[in-house]
């Protein structure tokens, strides 16, 4: 064989190899029966701790914890964290957030919501602690805002300001019991470390003449100053929406069509430490079951690149995939080691993907 050919051949090993080191795991954390569904409404977010371990917070009736000190390789037994908020009769507590404010403090967030009871009533909560989640607060509300306002899990980030940002669905088309119908995006700011807050003075509205909903949305700072909202629909594709003041105010919303989003699912956008570039990820496809046609399943867990701020995204991959399971409502955390951690729901509960950064890059 001529020497360039074998040169060629080696090269294609090397990197063959390498691609097969990069690390992806996946880790079953909470055990649940198998239902029709994931559930839906039990993911949380991840923290990490002062003393380097990790956090995974769920709903359980009462708040719940698991903790890793390993990097999300294995989990401890899971704990109490707050026990179940005393609310009205038929309201629940959904999606438990953290965040690691600028002072040190760490907030906890969650959705407290009477859905799908009446009155049709949701709103969200914080709690602060100075001791590392040890003990926190009493609970005060951070959406200011009548009606039925949503921010789900790990939807809160810090701006380069130091403005804490928070993207929020809200059902500005009333009244309707419909899950699905009459919401536009909104964000929720503080520029005194969560002590008080105001909404945007406007919404990404394309409800009111095209009847395409804008639900579960995230936020990701651009390198230019502008923020990219990143929303779920039920149209067959997302939306994006821009903001040149920090949130206070959005431009009109950008149906993508060239990114399928067959059946919703929360969308997540966070930048990659290490490279710079945005990760994007959606449920990219739906199944139906056989045996129950009325039950439709979020089955591909996709994660995409953009290396131009959102503008194209490349490297298509699934994170997880499978037409008789159900996942979504992600979560996301970055690692030093550039690992991320990557939680969500499935039919038997919640599992944990252990994914290095690279992974992402693969073809």
């Amino acid at each position: 064989m001529p020497h360039h050919l074998i040169a060629i051949v080696l090269l294609l090993v090397l990197v063959s190899t390498a691609l097969a080191d990069v690390l992806f795991e996946d880790v079953h954390v909470v055990r649940k029966p198998k239902g029709d569904h994931g559930y839906r409404g039990m993911m949380g977010d991840f923290v990490q701790l002062k003393d380097g371990s990790l956090l995974l917070s769920y709903t359980d009736g009462d708040i719940m914890v698991v903790r890793s000190s390993d990097g999300g390789r294995t989990w401890g037994n899971p704990s109490v964290l707050v026990a179940r908020p005393t609310a009205p009769a038929k309201g629940s507590i959904a999606h438990p957030s953290f965040l690691r404010l600028p002072d040190g403090n760490l907030m906890l967030t969650y959705i407290y919501t009477t859905y799908p009871a009446t009155p049709y009533f949701g709103t969200n909560y914080y709690r602060l602690s100075a001791d590392d989640g040890e003990t926190w607060t009493e609970p005060y509300c951070y959406t200011p805002h009548p009606g039925y306002a949503l921010v789900h899990n790990d939807r809160l980030h810090i701006l380069s300001t130091g403005r804490i940002i928070a993207t929020a669905e809200y059902k500005a088309y009333m009244p309707s019991s419909e899950d699905h119908g009459g919401y536009v995006g909104m964000t929720f700011f503080s520029d005194d470390g969560g002590f008080s807050w105001q909404a945007s003075r406007n919404a990404v509205d394309l409800y009111g003449e095209r009847k395409i909903e804008v639900q579960e949305a995230d936020t990701v700072e651009l390198k230019d100053g502008r923020l990219l909202m990143f929303a779920r629909t039920y149209s067959g594709f997302p939306v994006f929406a821009y903001s040149e003041d920090k949130g206070e105010t959005w431009g009109l919303g950008i149906e993508r069509k060239d990114i399928a989003m067959p059946y919703a699912g929360l969308p997540t956008v966070r930048r990659i430490p290490s490279t710079g570039d945005l990760l994007f990820l959606w449920i990219d496809e739906r199944s139906q079951d056989k045996e129950k046609p009325q039950v439709h399943r979020r089955c591909g867990l996709a994660a995409a690149v953009s290396r131009d701020e959102g503008e194209t995204l490349t490297s298509l991959r699934h994170i997880a995939r499978d037409p008789e399971d159900d996942f979504g409502y992600q979560a996301v955390e970055f690692l030093p080691d550039d690992v991320v951690v990557i939680g969500y729901h499935a039919r038997d509960g919640i599992h944990v993907a252990r994914v290095g950064v690279q992974w992402f890059y693969g073809r």
